[in-house]
């Protein structure tokens, strides 16, 4: 990756879009997912990311894409108290059951994994890459 992508932080109209979104379109349901890793050569998607703090809980959107987008990759919860520092707790999403709005979704989640700095989940990543080799998913 080249230093131009790398000092990119997250757009201030991406979130007035979707600040927006939630106030003039209130009415219509939506998600974001945090983070997409993909591979380059061959070009795939390794996995999907959705960062959340301690005892946030996954929304009845969230449910709904995490279902469908886990029949492409693996969607991963990342948390933590502190983004910028850690340490972040890793858990897969491997099902979650809708109901009816507003009944809160069940969810079922792999383990957690610990690391406890940005240099350990980074060795997470890598590791993570390495298996998905070979598993595109274009």
């Amino acid at each position: 990756m080249d230093n131009n992508k790398q000092l990119l932080k997250g757009s201030p109209s991406r979130d007035t879009f979707k600040q927006m979104h939630k106030t003039l379109a209130g009415r219509f349901y939506a998600c974001d997912i945090d983070f997409v890793l993909v591979e380059n050569r061959p070009p795939y998607i390794i996995a999907f990311l959705d960062f959340k703090l301690p005892y946030d809980s996954v929304t009845f959107a969230e449910v709904l894409a995490y279902n469908t987008l886990s029949m492409v990759a693996p969607v991963y919860i990342v948390e933590s108290p502190n983004p910028e520092m850690g340490p972040f707790s890793i858990r897969r999403y491997l099902n979650g059951v809708i109901k009816t709005y507003p009944t809160k979704p069940h969810i079922t989640l792999g383990n957690a994994e610990t690391y406890h700095d940005w240099e350990a989940l980074g060795e997470w990543e890598a590791k993570l890459r390495k298996q998905r080799i070979g598993k595109a998913t274009i």
